[in-house]
Formats: C-alpha cells, sequence, structure tokens
C-alpha cells in the first residue's frame, strides 16, 4: 500500500512515527523538489515508484491506485475532512485508517509512537491525569489534515477551555521535534514492501505541516548543514495532485497542489537513524498492506 509516514526526531534523537496517510499522500513530488534544488537535477523517485508498482502488483501505478478497493469514496472522504463537501453516502471501512485513534492503535506495537489517549469533553478528569502524567500534550483531530485544529496544551486550566469545535480528538504526548528555531519533521514514502524516499520539513509555526522542504544527507551530526539559508519556490502543479484529481482539482487546495519552498541547505541525519526510518516504514506498510480492511474497528466518523 502506498503510504506516507510522518516522523518527528526527539531531542534523544529517537523517531516517531507520528501519523499514517494513505491514498496519494504528498511525498514523491516534494522528494523530487528537494533533489533539484541540491543537486540540479531531477531524481528518479517517479520511475522509481512506477518501476515497483509493475513489480510487485503487475500494473503502473495509476492502474495500481484505480484498483484501491476504497478508492471510489477516498476523494470525497478526503475533501469533507477539510471542510469543504458533505460526507460521501458510500464509505468503505478502509476509511477508517484515517482516524489517527485506529492509526495509533495499529501500529503501537510495531513502531515508537507519541503515547495517546482519547479526548473526551465530558470526561476531563482522565485528560488531566495524562496531561500531568506527560507535562506537555498535543490535541488532533482524529481526522483532520493539515494541522486544523493542533494545539499544544501545557496547563490541566486549558482542557477546560478547550474548543475542539465538536471534532473528536486525541491527546497525544508532546515530542519536541526541533532544529535551532525551526518544529521539524520527515515525511517517508515505503509502496510495496520498499522504502522509497524521504525529506525534511521545516516550519517557525508548532506544526510542520507543508513546511519549507529539505533534502536530507547521511551525517555524523544532526542538523543543518547552513542554518542561515536561502529558499527556492516553486509553483508547478505537483505529480500527485495530476494523478489523484486530473484537470479537477479543487481550487482551496491550490497552495498544497502547486506552491512549495525548498530551503538552499540540506539536513545532516545520522545513518543509523535513517536505517530505523527506512525499516519502519517499510515494516508499516507490510502491515497495511496485509489488513483485514472488513475487520478494522469503527471509526469516529461511523459512531454517534
Amino acid at each position: 500500500m502506498y503510504l506516507g509516514l510522518d516522523f518527528l526526531i526527539s531531542r534523544s534523537l529517537k523517531p516517531y512515527v507520528v501519523e499514517v496517510n494513505v491514498g496519494l499522500p504528498g511525498g514523491a513530488q516534494e522528494y523530487d523538489l528537494a533533489h533539484q534544488v541540491c543537486f540540479g537535477r531531477p531524481s528518479d523517485i517517479f520511475k522509481k515508484v512506477e518501476e515497483t508498482s509493475l513489480k510487485v502488483y503487475g500494473k503502473g501505478f495509476k492502474d495500481y491506485l484505480q484498483a484501491l478497493p476504497f478508492i471510489r469514496s477516498l476523494k470525497p472522504f478526503k475533501i469533507w475532512m477539510d471542510g469543504k463537501g458533505p460526507l460521501p453516502t458510500l464509505l468503505h471501512p478502509g476509511l477508517r485508517l484515517d482516524d489517527k485513534w485506529i492509526q495509533y492503535q495499529l501500529i503501537k506495537s510495531i513502531a515508537p509512537v507519541p503515547e495517546a489517549v482519547i479526548f473526551d469533553p465530558k470526561n476531563l478528569a482522565e485528560a488531566e491525569t495524562f496531561l500531568k502524567r506527560k507535562g506537555r500534550v498535543v490535541v488532533k483531530r482524529r481526522l483532520g489534515r493539515g494541522g486544523r485544529g493542533f494545539k499544544i496544551v501545557a496547563e490541566p486550566i486549558s482542557l477546560f477551555t478547550l474548543d475542539t469545535e465538536s471534532h473528536p480528538c486525541i491527546l497525544q504526548e508532546y515530542v519536541e521535534s526541533k532544529i535551532d528555531e525551526y518544529a521539524f519533521s520527515i515525511r517517508a514514502v515505503a509502496f510495496g514492501g520498499e522504502f522509497m524516499c524521504m525529506y525534511g520539513n521545516l516550519s517557525t509555526r508548532s506544526h510542520s505541516n507543508h513546511g519549507i522542504l529539505t533534502y536530507i544527507r547521511e551525517g555524523d551530526d544532526f542538523g543543518l548543514t547552513d542554518k542561515e539559508f536561502d529558499t527556492e519556490s516553486f509553483c508547478q502543479k505537483s505529480w500527485e495532485a495530476e494523478i489523484w484529481f486530473g484537470q479537477n482539482e479543487p481550487s482551496y487546495l491550490r497552495h498544497n497542489l502547486y506552491e512549495d519552498e525548498v530551503a538552499r541547505t540540506t539536513l545532516c541525519l545520522p545513518e543509523p537513524i535513517q536505517r530505523t526510518i527506512r525499516k519502519l516504514s517499510v515494516d508499516i506498510e507490510r502491515l497495511y498492506e496485509g489488513l483485514d480492511l472488513l475487520s478494522l474497528p469503527r471509526a469516529c466518523f461511523e459512531i454517534g
């Protein structure tokens, strides 16, 4: 299954998996742009994806996507998640994979993940106990993209004034993943039992979604090769958007689908960390590939 996996790197340089994205998540296009800025030429990532699809699934990548059992409802479901359309009437059980609580239950036994609990506004005592035990937590929508609803909570009193806008949420252990003044994450892509690519995201916000793209190199010391750097901007339709939407992409997603900013620097990431990210990405991809989607637990959009 084609997956985009988001990693945070703690201050002790431990990678944590914080989100698993299904369907056609971003990753390949961003990696290619970072590669272009770093080396002055395109990568071979799109060829690699196509060759893996043919080798493993016996069909081209676009045909592989169209054969996914939940593909018919996935696109309108993601648009509904963004608050830009109605909940689809056709809801395949595979859509449950977008529920972050279900993701946590699936992968916590095979990968390091920040501890999480369901946030119940009617039972704040449990949330307060969790917060006191962890010191700081983040609030995330169980169904949300692009950092919508993301909040950092450090004081118990904040739980009592928290406005989730009626969205089901989880509380997740806070992992400080920073480089200098930037919040930092890694997006890795795995497909067909193989690791495809990874790149870094830098942001001056509290979360790093759609931040400044950064090419990752192997290095002994963790950090940016140049702390002061310029960026290069791109405005072109992404590979994923062309496959996913064709000529009918939603206008509200234009920034996400067309516009990227790439740092003229690289991130040095020690080889053991890169090796761990590669292995975890493939382990999770293999787990997802073997799931019986019909037996997944009910998601929050099916309850109540």
